[in-house]
């Protein structure tokens, strides 16, 4: 692992990088924009992880509304035993390190070319990141450290891999287009009518379906997402809580609060308190040039 940061882009605030020799993590914390590498263009939204590939050429391209805040990480496959480690990569030819015999690609299993995963902030892979990120703007960067690291996020992105192609039982198309509908708007807090609506059914085939191939009502699947999408909130930005509840639908306090407790065992400020990994935005990182490159 050679470098890793963070980065809140601003609206219209597009940029490239020429030629990027690293492997990296490009996560979408919260926001929404897209990217192109290579010239072919790939959205970007909250919870997205995409693997990116080596020497690409990529453009970033931040939402006008909601600009992407991101994680990144670089890794580079393989470095010479006993060569110096430097904590870099080079984003255009001409950079130090650039086609360096000290440094190059190999060959992933599952993880070949752009590969888009989904990594939420509590889970493994999401906490690896954030340690990642942390561990490169705030300690003293040792090299064995750095080295056990890209081998801890290598094997857990290809156990993400592994479960991004994992069959999935077949489910009604009308309930699929539900479900989209839900993930894109949670925060609209839907009403059980205006799924109806959207498939032309009633109310109870609405509920009979969530029931019969989820196993939940439909309001509990729109709470569980829109808690679920708090959660990262909570743990990705500083955003006053009551933020937080009214970006995700449920903009009384009380009621946020309360549903909050219900699901999850703490208050959003205590569940924050004890799991949150800044309690501040970090420090930007010292190694970067001017001006400043993501270089994902």
């Amino acid at each position: 692992m050679c470098r890793a940061g963070l980065f809140q882009f601003a609206a219209q605030q597009g940029f490239s990088n020429g030629c990027v020799q690293s492997r990296a993590l490009f996560w979408c914390k919260s926001g929404r924009g897209a990217f192109e590498v290579d010239g072919v263009r790939h959205s970007l939204e909250p919870h997205d992880l995409y693997v990116l590939p080596w020497n690409r050429r990529i453009t970033y391209l931040p939402s006008a509304d909601e600009p992407m805040y991101t994680a990144h990480v670089h890794i580079v496959p393989w470095y010479r035993p006993g060569a110096p480690w430097v904590a870099n990569v080079p984003h255009e030819a001409g950079e130090p390190e650039f086609d360096s015999p000290d440094r190059r690609d190999v060959a992933w299993a599952n993880l070949g070319g752009l590969v888009r995963l989904r990594a939420a902030v509590d889970e493994p892979l999401g906490r690896l990141v954030d340690y990642t990120v942390r561990w490169f703007l705030q300690s003293g960067r040792d090299e064995a450290e750095a080295r056990a690291l890209g081998v801890l996020l290598v094997r857990e992105l290809a156990r993400s891999a592994e479960g991004a192609v994992a069959p999935v039982a077949r489910r009604p198309e009308e309930l699929e287009r539900l479900l989209v509908h839900v993930e894109r708007g949670f925060h609209l807090a839907p009403r059980i009518e205006d799924l109806a609506a959207i498939i032309g059914r009633s109310r109870s085939h609405v509920l009979k379906m969530f029931r019969r191939h989820l196993g939940v009502s439909a309001k509990a699947h729109i709470i569980g997402r829109q808690l679920r999408e708090a959660r990262e909130l909570l743990l990705s930005t500083t955003r006053p809580v009551s933020e937080v509840g009214k970006s995700v639908g449920l903009p009384d306090p009380y009621h946020f609060s309360k549903l909050f407790r219900r699901h999850v065992g703490l208050s959003p400020r205590e569940f924050r308190a004890r799991h949150g990994p800044f309690s501040a935005p970090p420090k930007p990182s010292q190694h970067s040039t001017t001006p400043p490159r993501l270089g994902n």
